[in-house]
């Protein structure tokens, strides 16, 4: 394979008749379900686990040694993962890592029922579930071009990011209920069960086996990598959608998801219930953008769309850092997961529309490494930045307009990224 080739040479043309519908399509409604089921089961299991430390055990300082145990080896097996799903069949490595995760809470259930459950029981849960969350996602993210037709590549994505979103909205409701009339044992599971499910409906997708796995079993495991990262740097696109993900999650997530119960008790002097409030702004606001991309299925112009929204979700994340009333910030945060999923669907789906299936897995596993290993730096960053006395919405709206000046810069310098279709 000539890997200076132009990445897009390989833009598919738009078929002149009407594109079949997505929900004829019998492997990906059974990847649908099992993602459904998946996500709602990570979703029961996060919460409960956090939960039962802080309410059961009493070790809410301890609550981050779970959250380094699960990120730690899900960043590291990350840079192996698309090397692995170019070379297996990737309905195998997903199918064994949601039963693999069903048998760990399966395990952790009768460990509840005959033993003695302690914080580092769900520090070593959590390190597995890191490492086959990060062979999961590569292998999800690398499948989807394989079952469905490339003019419904953002419906199928949108689809599926609507799900994900659903399951961090209504699981936590469900599992508190389950907690407070049930038991935790039930909780864990009726996660076990999900999983379980999930992994069989993988099973049951039939996917031909594809000429480029045997392609890259030919090669040797470092020969299949070292192509990968060579392919994503001979390509300029690829290269300027890895800086933006990094810039993205270093300047905006980080001060996100660390900063906002800073933002809610300083500057709005609010209680958990409004920081609650707040997390559901954003929450819907992305289940919102996620539906509207999937609603107009965007084949043309998705590289404009996504840097377009990625500028507004930067100008309503300013928006937030200046607000002082509790409805003012929901709606700037709804605007900002609207335009965030906006930004993240086409540009994604548009890559996946352009790279060639048999490096497909390596490059999805490169930008998740992009989009989750710098979160760890982002929170260090926002730290530093504390400690040397400058306020939450400060650092907020300086990511921000970093974010802007940035996405702007790109738009207006990098044109092969602006007119990707």
């Amino acid at each position: 394979m000539a890997m200076k080739e132009n990445v897009m040479e390989r833009m598919p043309d738009v078929k002149s008749h009407k594109i079949d519908s997505i929900f004829k399509n019998k492997n990906f409604l059974l990847l649908w379900a099992a993602a459904f089921l998946s996500s709602f089961g990570i979703s029961f299991f996060l919460f409960a686990e956090s939960w039962y430390v802080v309410n059961v055990l009493n070790l809410e300082a301890s609550l981050g040694l779970i959250y380094i145990a699960s990120s730690i080896p899900r960043l590291v097996f990350m840079v192996i993962s698309g090397t692995v799903a170019d070379r297996m069949s990737k309905t195998k490595i997903m199918f064994l890592s949601d039963f693999s995760r069903g048998v760990l809470l399966g395990g952790l259930v009768l460990w509840f029922i005959f033993g003695d459950i302690t914080l580092w029981t769900f520090v070593g849960v959590a390190f597995f579930f890191g490492i086959l969350d990060a062979f999961f996602w590569a292998a999800e993210s690398a499948v989807i071009p394989s079952i469905i037709r490339k003019e419904n590549l953002t419906r199928g994505n949108s689809i599926i990011q609507m799900t994900n979103q659903a399951s961090f909205i209504i699981a936590p409701m469900l599992a508190g209920l389950f907690i407070a009339f049930g038991s935790y044992e039930i909780v864990f599971a009726v996660t076990a069960l999900m999983l379980f499910l999930g992994s069989v409906l993988i099973y049951l997708m039939k996917i031909p086996k594809q000429e480029t796995e045997q392609d890259n079993q030919d090669q040797t495991f470092f020969e299949t990598f070292k192509e990968g990262l060579f392919y994503v740097k001979e390509s300029r696109i690829l290269v300027v959608v890895v800086l933006t993900t990094v810039f993205m999650n270093l300047f905006l997530v980080g001060p996100l998801s660390m900063g906002l119960p800073l933002f809610v008790k300083t500057v709005l002097n609010g209680d958990a219930f409004a920081f609650s409030l707040m997390e559901a702004g954003a929450a819907v606001g992305m289940l919102i953008g996620a539906s509207v991309i999937g609603i107009l299925n965007l084949t043309k112009g998705r590289g404009k769309v996504a840097l377009l929204a990625l500028i507004v979700s930067g100008c309503a994340f300013i928006g937030l850092s200046f607000s002082t009333e509790l409805w003012m910030s929901i709606v700037m945060l709804v605007i900002f997961g609207a335009c965030l999923s906006g930004s993240n669907i086409p540009l994604f789906s548009a890559i996946q529309s352009l790279i060639p299936e048999n490096v497909l897995g390596r490059v999805m596993g490169l930008l998740s490494l992009a989009s989750m290993g710098l979160i760890p730096v982002s929170y260090a960053m926002t730290s530093l930045l504390l400690s040397a006395g400058i306020r939450i919405h400060h650092i907020m709206s300086g990511g921000a307009f970093l974010v802007v000046l940035y996405a702007c810069f790109v738009y207006v310098k990098y044109h092969e990224l602006r007119n990707v279709d």
